[in-house]
């Protein structure tokens, strides 16, 4: 699965790795993947308590939600 946190919307949403919503290549060098940029980042993640997890750790005041396209 794959968490993106985007800094300017204030959200965190968690995507199923096979998501049609998800960027190819992930990753840009405003929103890196392992870290957070400017725009924010994405994320590797087992399952949602880890994405939660990760959300809360990298970006507190973020909203978390689940992806509603997968």
């Amino acid at each position: 699965m794959l968490l993106n946190i985007d800094r300017p919307l204030r959200s965190a949403t968690l995507h199923a790795d096979d998501c049609n919503r998800i960027p190819k290549p992930v990753g840009t060098q405003y929103k890196p993947v392992g870290e957070l940029g400017r725009d924010g980042g994405w994320f590797t993640v087992a399952d949602e308590r880890q994405a939660r997890a990760v959300a809360h750790a990298e970006f507190e005041r973020g909203e978390f939600h689940r992806c509603q396209f997968c």
